[in-house]
């Protein structure tokens, strides 16, 4: 059984688990993975799980669109260009990621 395995079922991997963050994605066309959490590095950019999220839910425009976290203080918005460790991310992480709520006028 791989780590990553280990990981979807609930098990530690054998990996050094402050290299790494597990990752939940809900948006409005569904979550990724569908259920659990993605076992990823702390250094890989948050758009790159965004654009597997995108592929594997057939999302065909993403323009406008945020990805935020709720944490103690509230939500806030992640520089997706950016690792999870840059973003200030770690252990179990669930983003939220759909179209700006802000409108026009």
């Amino acid at each position: 059984m791989t780590a990553e395995q280990n990981e979807r079922d609930g098990k530690p991997g054998h990996d050094h688990d402050d290299q790494f963050v597990k990752v939940s994605i809900s948006t409005t066309a569904g979550f990724f993975p569908e259920e659990g959490f993605n076992r990823v590095p702390v250094n890989q950019k948050v758009e790159v799980e965004l654009k597997q999220a995108q592929k594997k839910l057939g999302i065909k425009d993403v323009e406008g669109w945020i990805a935020t976290v709720t944490a103690d203080g509230g939500k806030r918005d992640l520089d997706v260009t950016k690792g999870f460790r840059d973003n200030k991310l770690s252990g179990q992480v669930e983003i939220d990621w759909g179209p700006s709520e802000g409108g026009g006028g």
